[in-house]
């Protein structure tokens, strides 16, 4: 297994701190790296007001009228892909 070092990625550089590598030959080296934080996205909120518009646009919950059968149709029982003689056992 070969031997793993911890760096910060720092302007396009490892930064190596006090517990890097013994001295790296000179000219490229090959090495693997692993991002360990996601890439921060900046939204500036237009999606989700849409999505809020859209969601207010069809009447929102209030519209409604009986949230218990609402549920049933959504989760309905449906078939599995690629199982065509699938038959719910609910009737």
């Amino acid at each position: 297994m070969l031997p793993t070092y911890t760096a910060v990625l720092r302007d396009g550089k490892l930064d190596w701190g006090k517990d890097g590598p013994p001295p790296l030959p000179p000219g490229d080296v090959p090495v693997h790296v692993t991002v360990l934080t996601p890439a921060v996205s900046k939204s500036d909120g237009r999606a989700m007001a849409a999505a809020l518009e859209a969601l207010a646009a069809a009447g929102g919950p209030s519209s409604i009228e009986d949230p218990v059968e609402w549920q049933r149709e959504i989760r309905a029982d449906r078939p599995l892909p690629g199982r065509d003689e699938w038959e719910s056992p609910i009737h």
